[in-house]
């Protein structure tokens, strides 16, 4: 870090997006893009790990390979607001059309990569019109990463889908990081833990597993039920992964256990650590309603209802996490910044779905301005001067 930052001790910088569908690719790509011209590249120079769910973790991954391209080509302008156009286009509408075209009346066609073949069903076609959104930027091995990682000239990026078998998740990187996998604990006692998460590398080391295509492991963090067919890996019996969001929507539960793991080497090298939270979902505290017994019908017709009843869960989880590392680091050594969209139209939230109207996307793009939002720029430049 040294290094990278010119400073002995350097703030270290964890970055955490929410899920979200395309609503927080787009605003996660507009913090960062801010948050980054206005330190003059530092928020990138400080940042050791990115985290998060779903849509946000599709908006960081193409603002940190944006900025990695960067720094080899004057060409490319990653605050550019002509990314987020490029992020936030439709990916809703084709995986629609396949489902009433391949899924119910033609046959499935197939595809190749390397010597593997594949189907092409909603998850082929999910991929291939980000590719095309993207520029085909993101479609490289996830091993092409694994080197300007080591060599810090980009920040590591932890990519965890939700295990359905076991309720584990599954943390995918180019490295190996069975560190991720279990709570540390003390070598002289005798309480047993279970692993609560899988290591991608170790567990398909002999399958290619750094052959995965970065947009593939984007989708398995982001494949959500009835939009996008669950992703089986090849185990038996097979391993089955869904949408990150439902283990830890905020990518908070990764900063904690990285923060944990690496708390001796945090004190001794860094001036404290930074969290920056992009949050596309804001935080919901409401009087709790009578039930109304829609019953099936209800579920039927909303059946993402249940979303937001765990986002809510995991808030309160998170609070536990964020008092726990101001405990293990000292409160003057940590800083929470949340960047959270607010609806700047009364009552006209932008969707959480794979698609945005012109009129969402405006509302997202202006949210950076709110009065909270402008202050925790304000307060991240100073704290990385």
């Amino acid at each position: 870090m040294e290094k990278r930052t010119g400073k002995a001790k350097p703030k270290m910088v964890l970055t955490c997006v929410s899920g979200g569908g395309l609503k927080s690719a787009t605003w996660a790509m507009q913090v960062l893009r801010h948050a980054d011209s206005l330190t003059m590249g530092n928020l990138m120079r400080h940042t050791v790990l990115m985290s998060g769910a779903s849509g946000g973790m599709i908006g960081m991954a193409y603002f940190r390979e944006l900025y990695w391209r960067s720094q080899f080509s004057s060409r490319i302008q990653p605050y550019d607001i002509q990314h987020i156009y490029d992020i936030s286009k439709d990916l809703l509408n084709p995986i629609a059309f396949t489902i009433v075209t391949n899924d119910l009346f033609l046959p499935k066609g197939k595809f190749k990569i390397g010597t593997q073949q594949y189907v092409k069903d909603r998850g082929y076609i999910f991929e291939h019109q980000l590719n095309e959104n993207t520029q085909g930027l993101l479609d490289k091995a996830l091993d092409t990463y694994k080197i300007p990682e080591q060599l810090a000239q980009i920040p590591m990026l932890f990519i965890t889908p939700y295990i359905v078998n076991d309720a584990r998740r599954m943390v995918i990187s180019p490295h190996k990081v069975a560190y991720m996998t279990i709570a540390p604990m003390p070598s002289n006692t005798n309480t047993k833990i279970d692993l609560d998460a899988v290591d991608f590398q170790r567990l398909f080391e002999h399958q290619q597993a750094k052959n995965v295509r970065m947009l593939s492991a984007l989708r398995m963090n982001a494949t959500y039920p009835y939009i996008l067919p669950s992703v089986s890996l090849p185990t038996k019996p097979n391993i089955e992964v869904m949408d990150a969001g439902y283990r830890d929507n905020f990518g908070l539960e990764s900063a904690t256990r990285f923060i944990t793991v690496f708390k001796d080497w945090i004190k001794a090298n860094t001036s404290g650590v930074v969290i920056i939270a992009a949050r596309g979902v804001p935080r919901n505290i409401k009087n709790i309603k009578a039930n109304d017994y829609d019953g099936i019908i209800k579920s039927l017709v909303d059946p993402l209802g249940i979303a937001g009843k765990i986002i809510a869960l995991q808030d309160y989880e998170h609070d536990k996490d964020i008092s726990f590392l101001h405990q293990l680091l000292g409160k003057d050594n940590i800083q929470f910044l949340w960047f959270t969209y607010e609806p700047t139209t009364r009552n006209e939230e932008a969707s959480m779905t794979f698609h945005l109207t012109e009129k969402e996307r405006y509302d997202i793009l202006k949210a950076i301005d709110t009065k909270a939002n402008q202050a925790n720029l304000q307060y991240l430049t100073s704290l990385l001067k």
